[in-house]
């Protein structure tokens, strides 16, 4: 692959992740309880760290025609506990939550956002030389990975919360 062809990959990851910072921003604002509302913001920090490095890498090859040195891995541990932001809010709330058909629907479409972007991610890998590119790439895709699944589980919380409660506790009905 090509500085051109990197270039223009690279664009339409970074559009991808605007599009997607957007949709979390106005999202988080309309939603109508706190988890999902969190949800969502913590997501709008995680594409904004997205196309902060994305933006780095694209400004690099296009300046110096080689990729920056990143610490992806570091960064990576420092935001860990962040990661779990869901399953802490819910275990420590303890309540029914009445879900609305908006907050279902923008989980929904936000799964099918984060999974759209793990597959472009995982495209790009398979024609990826550069080692610098692969670790952003690799970077991305436990990202993208970790947002779906922590949507996933707002998703089946918002739709069958005592399961999901009986699921999360490993309480289960024995027969």
């Amino acid at each position: 692959m090509g500085n051109k062809d990197l270039l223009d990959a690279l664009k339409k990851a970074l559009d991808m992740e605007i599009k997607g910072h957007k949709f979390y921003q106005d999202i988080s604002q309309t939603c109508k309880n706190n988890i999902t509302k969190d949800t969502f913001k913590f997501l709008v920090k995680n594409e904004t760290f997205h196309i902060e490095n994305i933006e780095k890498f694209y400004n690099n090859l296009k300046e110096k025609g080689e990729f920056p040195e990143v610490d992806l891995n570091n960064i990576k541990n420092k935001r860990a506990d962040e990661l779990h932001i869901f399953s802490k809010n819910i275990k420590e709330l303890k309540e029914k939550i009445e879900p609305n058909d908006d907050d279902k629907k923008a989980c929904e479409f936000a799964m099918n956002f984060e999974n759209a972007g793990y597959k472009y991610y995982e495209n790009m890998l398979k024609n990826a030389k550069d080692e610098k590119l692969i670790k952003l790439l690799k970077f991305l895709l436990s990202e993208e990975n970790e947002h779906y699944e922590g949507i996933k589980e707002l998703y089946t919380y918002l739709t069958d919360s005592a399961n999901w409660f009986m699921y999360d506790e490993g309480s289960f009905p024995q027969g």
